[in-house]
């Protein structure tokens, strides 16, 4: 937890603050100008009719008295109920009633007089002046003074001001309860989408550590579960590569081992005096030394073609040809073990551009295993033909076939499906390897087939020269 606040739960809750911080900061923005353009528009609008009820009351005055006298009662009451300074004047513009008293109007008018004799700037009033009608004629008119101090008790109504306060206090204290209980939601939420990644990011520091072992049990189908997969999918696969090294230095040191031992025992016997190095002796170390010299061939042309570094000599040739030839050079063997060998042609030549001495190998290889596994008066067919712009090879046999759970590992290196290991039975088990690479630096694929009881199929494919499709 010491690097918590640099943690991605850490950021996720202070992301969430922030937005709920802006949030709250532009509606508190949004609700305090709209509430204070429709509080004075409304304020104006009740001010409007507040005016228009004074001036009909006044017009109802004169209209029941006709004249302005004993107005004074009625201009205390208008300003008292709604804290204007009223006052009252006739057509001529003499002064018939205040609601403030007389001294309020001298007050008023001394104050007007000295700032005019002073000089000074007088800052007005705010004033609004409305004519009083009886029976559709001016009989008088009122001013409302809104800036007078009032007398009597104060009927103040509660300010715009206080109001978009209060409204405002109430959405701070609101955005604190509801980031509050946002934060603690989403850091239970942040907890357990980020549990699998925690234990992701375990997994790894003890896979780097070399527990290939390590994996995850993704929780979920969204992003993070797929990533669990792919982590799995990754352990497991470089789980396998790391045993197929370990078994491939030790089956390496296997096939090594035993004729190095031979090689050793017959001239160690020969510098003892034991054995004569006669023509026999001499024509057996050379064995031993040539299934050597093979292996270690096998082994460096197998990873020049994994490492895609296998020179090429490309040109063009027949596949009828190519499948005559294998079927010439292959036939006085097969015959001796009492097996037919057969080549399938196409009809129309499939020309290939590609390098005859490997393809020639591969197929070898691949003839050479089908007239090992298949009995006497079994059978090997060759065949060839066209296949979605590829040329299509197959090396078919009668034999026993592999089991099924052999095939998958098929062309690994050092593989065989004989679990004795007698060379009676195969070579080293790095024939089908050097097959596949090669017709994959070929740009093809190679795979087999087999049903047990009913024989097994090689084939691999090889793309078709454009002049062989026209």
């Amino acid at each position: 937890m010491r690097n918590w606040p640099f943690s991605l739960q850490f950021r996720l809750i202070a992301s969430f603050v922030l937005v709920l911080a802006l949030t709250l900061s532009a509606v508190s923005w949004f609700v305090s100008t709209a509430f204070e353009a429709e509080a004075e528009q409304q304020q104006h609008e009740r001010e409007d009719v507040r005016a228009a009820r004074v001036q009909a009351t006044f017009a109802a005055y004169f209209d029941a008295h006709g004249s302005w006298e004993g107005v004074e009662p009625v201009l205390e009451q208008a300003s008292f109920l709604y804290g204007w300074r009223i006052v009252l004047s006739d057509n001529h513009g003499r002064v018939l009633g205040d609601s403030h008293g007389q001294e309020a109007l001298r007050a008023g008018e001394e104050h007007e007089q000295k700032a005019s004799e002073s000089g000074e700037e007088h800052e007005p009033s705010s004033t609004v002046s409305m004519p009083v009608l009886s029976d559709g004629e001016k009989v008088g008119s009122i001013r409302f003074i809104l800036d007078g101090p009032l007398s009597g008790e104060s009927h103040e109504e509660p300010s715009e001001s206080d109001l978009i306060t209060r409204v405002n206090r109430s959405l701070i204290w609101t955005g604190l309860a509801v980031g509050g209980a946002g934060v603690l939601l989403i850091a239970f939420i942040s907890r357990r989408v980020l549990s699998p990644i925690r234990s992701l990011s375990a997994a790894a520091v003890r896979f780097g550590k070399g527990d290939l072992s390590q994996r995850v049990a993704p929780a979920t189908r969204d992003d993070v579960g797929q990533l669990g997969e792919t982590f799995n999918a990754m352990a497991e696969e470089l789980q396998r590569t790391e045993l197929q090294r370990r078994n491939l230095m030790a089956d390496i040191a296997h096939e090594l081992r035993t004729p190095l031992a031979n090689v050793q025992g017959y001239v160690e016997a020969i510098g003892d005096g034991v054995l004569q190095a006669d023509e026999t002796t001499i024509e057996t170390l050379h064995r031993q030394i040539a299934h050597l010299t093979g292996v270690v061939e096998d082994l460096r042309l197998l990873t020049l073609a994994e490492a895609g570094a296998l020179p090429l000599y490309p040109q063009l040739h027949d596949t009828n040809e190519i499948l005559a030839a294998a079927k010439a050079a292959f036939r006085p063997r097969a015959e001796s073990a009492g097996i037919t060998i057969e080549a399938h042609l196409s009809a129309s030549p499939l020309t290939l551009l590609v390098d005859r001495n490997r393809v020639d190998q591969v197929i070898h290889n691949l003839v050479e295993n089908a007239i090992r596994h298949t009995p006497s008066g079994g059978r090997v067919t060759l065949s060839t033909a066209r296949a979605s712009g590829m040329a299509r090879i197959t090396v078919a046999d009668s034999g026993p076939g592999i089991p099924p759970e052999f095939l998958p590992r098929l062309f690994d290196r050092f593989y065989r499906a004989d679990p004795s290991r007698a060379r009676a039975t195969g070579g080293v088990g790095l024939g089908l390897s050097i097959a596949k690479q090669l017709v994959e630096a070929h740009g093809g694929r190679l795979w087999a087939e087999s049903t047990p009881g009913a024989g097994s199929r090689f084939i691999f494919e090889l793309p078709l020269e454009e002049t062989s499709m026209l």
